[in-house]
């Protein structure tokens, strides 16, 4: 056994906060992860000239949900060893399912903040008015303000419009939006399956990388739960809320190997009854070989039962004859 659990997690309830809590830093500690995931990349990659404004586009930052999210699936796979194996895996995986939305958002989340700041910067105004600013802008965009305004819109456009006068225009600044109209109203399918296209991309894209994020938890965390069954005994107080104590297992004294130089009762028993009953199979198969007194007294026993005892013991020389 290679775990020990403290005092502290002796019971149960215990261990299962202690389970919950662990599973909410992992989740805050993920997400700050991938917040700082997108900085770096925002500064120092995002911020290259004709290659930058690509890589935003295809959100190469969500890359990191690989790393991230085998983290995160791993971590709390590992931490069910603190809950009772009767628990089935729904209830494991509801803390896995609830930290993926906040996980997978935070890079999304500073890149909003990275955007609002950059609005305050060049509008030369306070964070909190550019804050308002974007939120009029985002609510006019796609009706909802804040950050699930940001979220479906940042799928349509990779370069979000920072100069305060165009956040404040009544006029759609949305080129997909255009394009997809123009491509409309060409009246031919092929042109009205490219507006449907660009029109869902970046849609696509972001589910590619959900679908991606999510069968990387599901896959390390099934690896973090085979490790913490592995680490249980089927005979463990853990089940049971107690902790994990190795049992010292003592054999009883019938079952210990005789000492050099004397006999153990059961040895002694066996003798008793080797004695007592038939031959052993080795000793009559030397009987049989060997024609001495042994096989002529058997032979006079089995002749005294027909009445024949006389003759055979006035005629011993003859009898051995006979046998050999």
């Amino acid at each position: 056994m290679f775990y020990r659990l403290p005092m502290a997690l002796a019971s149960q309830n215990s261990r299962t906060v202690a389970f919950f809590a662990i599973g909410v830093g992992v989740t805050l500690a993920m997400a700050a992860l991938k917040a700082l995931a997108a900085w770096l990349m925002d500064v120092y990659v995002y911020s290259i000239p004709w290659v930058g404004g690509f890589l935003r586009s295809i959100e190469l930052v969500e890359l990191s949900n690989l790393i991230v999210f085998a983290i995160l699936g791993a971590s709390l796979g590992s931490a069910a060893l603190l809950l009772p194996r009767r628990w089935d895996h729904r209830a494991k995986l509801a803390l896995l399912v609830a930290a993926s939305p906040l996980v997978f958002c935070g890079s999304y989340m500073m890149q909003q903040h990275l955007w609002i700041k950059r609005v305050a910067a060049q509008s030369n105004i306070d964070y909190s008015d550019a804050r308002a600013i974007t939120n009029a802008y985002l609510t006019r965009e796609v009706g909802s303000g804040g950050f699930f305004g940001f979220f479906p819109l940042s799928t349509q456009l990779s370069e979000l419009p920072t100069r305060q006068d165009s956040l404040e225009s009544t006029q759609s600044i949305n080129p997909t939006e255009a394009l997809t109209r123009e491509l409309s109203d060409l009246d031919d399918p092929r042109a009205d399956f490219a507006a449907f296209l660009f029109e869902r991309v970046g849609w696509l894209v972001r589910f590619m990388y959900i679908v991606i994020a999510g069968f990387t938890g599901l896959i390390h965390y099934f690896k973090g739960h085979n490790w913490a069954d592995a680490q249980r005994r089927p005979d463990s107080r853990l089940d049971n809320g107690g902790p994990a104590v190795r049992e010292r297992v003592v054999r009883p004294a019938s079952a210990r190997k005789p000492m050099l130089g004397g006999r153990s009762q059961k040895s002694k028993s066996g003798l008793g009854r080797q004695s007592s009953g038939k031959p052993s199979s080795r000793k009559s198969k030397l009987d049989k070989s060997k024609p001495g007194k042994s096989n002529l007294g058997r032979v006079a026993r089995e002749q005294s039962r027909k009445g024949q005892l006389g003759p055979l013991i006035n005629q011993p020389s003859s009898q051995s004859n006979t046998l050999s």
